[in-house]
C-alpha cells in the first residue's frame, strides 16, 4: 500500500522528495482555497442572472437597459481595483488581502436579498466590484509566484474550472430553488440563492487564514442563451438548466487545452486553436440556424473558448516570472484591459432591449475572435526572439528569507504561514 502511494505521490508531483512534499502543499491547501473562491464567485455572478429571469426583474422594477447597467457597474469598478489590488498582494500579506476582501463580499452579497429597488441592486453591485476583483488577477498572480512553467497551466485551468462549475451550480441552485423553497418563509425563490451562497462563503474565506500566506468577452454573465431560450418558449427552469452546459464544455476545453499546452511547455500552439473555435461558434450564430440545434452547438461550443483564462495567465506568467512587480502589474493589467472593453460591450452588442435578436453582437464575436489570431501569432514571435536572446524566462528570485529559511520552508510547512512572495521555479533553461 505505502509503495502504491508512494508511486502516485511521485506521478503527481515528482520524483524530487523536497520539491514534491512543497508541491503537495500547495496543492492541498493554496490551489483549493483559490478554486472554492472562485467557485462561489461563479455562483454569485451567476445568481444575479439567474434571479433576474425568476422573478428579481418583476419584483425590483428593471426597466430597460437596467440590467446592463447592473453588470457595467459591477465590472468597472471591478476593472479599476484590479491593478492597485494585485500590486497591493507585494506589499501587504495575502491572507489579510484575501480574507477581508472575500469576507466583505460574502456580507454584501447578503445584503441583496433586501433590496427593494434596481438602483440599489446596482449600487451594490458597484461596491462589490471593488472587492471580488482581487479574486481572478490575485489568484494567478500567487498561482505563477509558486508554480513552474510545467505545472502552472493545469494549476490555472482547475482554478478556473472551478469557477465554471460555480455558474453552472448557480442556474441548477435557482431552479432547485424555484421548485422547492419559493415562498418559504415569506421569501421567493431569487432571494434564497442570494442567502444560501453568503452562508457558504463565510467559512471558505476564513479558511484563507490558512491557504493563502502561500501566497470573455461576450459571455462573460449575461443571458444571451436564456433569452433565446425564452423566445422559443423554453420554461424558466430550462432557461436555468440548460445554459450550464456552456460551462460545462468551458471546464472540458480549459483542461484540455491547459494540459497540452503545459505538456508542450508553449502557449501559442493552443490559442490559436481556441481562436479558431471562437470563429467558428460565432459564424454559425452569424448564419443563423434553422434549427434549435445549430444554436445549442454554436453555444456549447463557444464554451470551450473559456480556456484563455487559464492558458493566457499562465502564458503572461511564463514570460514575466523574472519580475515580480512587473508579474504583479501585468496580472492586473491584462483583466483590467479585458474589462474595458466588457464595461461597454454588452450595452453596444448585447442590451437586454435587443433580446433574443443579437446578431449584431454575434457579428461584433465573430470579428473579434479574427483579430485575435495575429495578435497571438505576435507575442509567440516577441517571446521566441527573446527567450533567445535571454531576455525573458524564468528565473530565481531572490526573497528577504536566507537560503536556511528557503530550505525550511520546503520542509516544515509551519514556516509558510508568514512568508513572503517567492517565485519557486527556475527554469533558466526554457
Amino acid at each position: 500500500m505505502t509503495s502504491i502511494l508512494t508511486k502516485l505521490a511521485i506521478w503527481l508531483w515528482g520524483p524530487d522528495s523536497k520539491d514534491r512534499a512543497l508541491l503537495a502543499k500547495l496543492d492541498v491547501t493554496l490551489l483549493p482555497y483559490f478554486s472554492l473562491i472562485w467557485f462561489l464567485f461563479g455562483v454569485t455572478r451567476a445568481s444575479y442572472s439567474s434571479a433576474y429571469i425568476s422573478g428579481m426583474k418583476e419584483a425590483l422594477g428593471f426597466q430597460g437597459k437596467e440590467y446592463n447597467y447592473m453588470s457595467t457597474a459591477y465590472l468597472v469598478v471591478y476593472a479599476v481595483c484590479q491593478m492597485p489590488g494585485t500590486s497591493l498582494l507585494t506589499i501587504v500579506r495575502p491572507k489579510y488581502v484575501f480574507v477581508t476582501a472575500n469576507l466583505t463580499w460574502a456580507v454584501l452579497t447578503l445584503i441583496t436579498y433586501k433590496m427593494t429597488k434596481a438602483w440599489q441592486v446596482i449600487l451594490l453591485n458597484a461596491i462589490e466590484g471593488g472587492f471580488s476583483a482581487i479574486a481572478y488577477v490575485g489568484a494567478h498572480f500567487i498561482l505563477g509566484s509558486w508554480y513552474k512553467r510545467s505545472e502552472l497551466g493545469i494549476r490555472a485551468a482547475v482554478f478556473c474550472v472551478f469557477g465554471h462549475i460555480g455558474t453552472m451550480a448557480g442556474g441548477w441552485i435557482q431552479a432547485g430553488l424555484l421548485a422547492s423553497l419559493a415562498d418559504k418563509g415569506g421569501l421567493p425563490a431569487w432571494k434564497w440563492i442570494f442567502i444560501i451562497v453568503s452562508v457558504m462563503t463565510i467559512p471558505v474565506a476564513l479558511f484563507g487564514t490558512l491557504s493563502t500566506p502561500f501566497i470573455q468577452r461576450w459571455k462573460y454573465s449575461n443571458n444571451v442563451m436564456a433569452y433565446w431560450m425564452a423566445s422559443r418558449g423554453y420554461t424558466t427552469i430550462q432557461q436555468n438548466n440548460y445554459p450550464t452546459g456552456i460551462y460545462a464544455s468551458a471546464i472540458v476545453g480549459t483542461i484540455f487545452y491547459a494540459i497540452i499546452s503545459d505538456k508542450l511547455q508553449s502557449r501559442w500552439e493552443v490559442s490559436i486553436a481556441i481562436g479558431l473555435t471562437f470563429i467558428i461558434g460565432s459564424a454559425i450564430l452569424v448564419s443563423s440556424p434553422s434549427t434549435d440545434a445549430g444554436y445549442f452547438v454554436a453555444f456549447y461550443l463557444l464554451g470551450t473558448t473559456f480556456a484563455p483564462q487559464a492558458v493566457w495567465y499562465s502564458w503572461m506568467a511564463d514570460v514575466t516570472s523574472s519580475d515580480v512587480q512587473l508579474r504583479a502589474i501585468t496580472t492586473g493589467f491584462m483583466n483590467s484591459f479585458d474589462f474595458a472593453f466588457v464595461t461597454w460591450w454588452p450595452l453596444v452588442f448585447y442590451a437586454a432591449t435587443d433580446a433574443p435578436n443579437f446578431h449584431r453582437g454575434y457579428i461584433a464575436s465573430l470579428v473579434t475572435g479574427a483579430l485575435t489570431l495575429p495578435f497571438i501569432g505576435l507575442i509567440a514571435y516577441l517571446e521566441k526572439r527573446d527567450r533567445a536572446r535571454g531576455v525573458i524566462g524564468r528565473v530565481a528570485f531572490e526573497s528577504p528569507a536566507s537560503d536556511d529559511e528557503r530550505d525550511g520552508r520546503e520542509d516544515d510547512s509551519s514556516k509558510l504561514v508568514d512568508t513572503p512572495i517567492n517565485v519557486r521555479s527556475a527554469e533558466v533553461s526554457v
